[in-house]
């Protein structure tokens, strides 16, 4: 019975845990957001990534009586989450070809 609590309690610990070090990189992607004004920059594509992801983790460790009905939501909004990073992360590589604007040579700072 002492087993099951304490590993409860680690649970409930290690899901708090994410939730604040979400909500701090959301707090500093939001400001990058805002300082740059700019929808098409990568920090803003990056906080809507947190926030979808935000979203799917609360779902997922508060159960909410009117969501309940849906099962597994919150892992679903994870897997939501992770193909819009794809998503982002390939329209990047994409545009980045498409440019012809590759950094994968190094060159001397001299």
């Amino acid at each position: 019975m002492i087993s099951t609590q304490i590993y409860n309690s680690l649970l409930f610990s290690t899901g708090g845990v994410t939730l604040i070090i979400l909500f701090m990189s959301l707090a500093i992607f939001g400001w990058l957001t805002v300082r740059n004004r700019n929808i098409r920059s990568f920090e803003f594509q990056i906080t809507v990534f947190i926030v979808v992801y935000i979203i799917g983790e609360i779902i997922e460790d508060y159960k909410i009586p009117s969501l309940s009905s849906i099962p597994y939501l919150g892992s679903q909004i994870h897997i939501v989450s992770a193909v819009l990073l794809a998503i982002i992360l390939w329209l990047r590589l994409y545009s980045v070809r498409k440019s012809g604007k590759m950094i994968d040579e190094l060159e001397s700072v001299e």
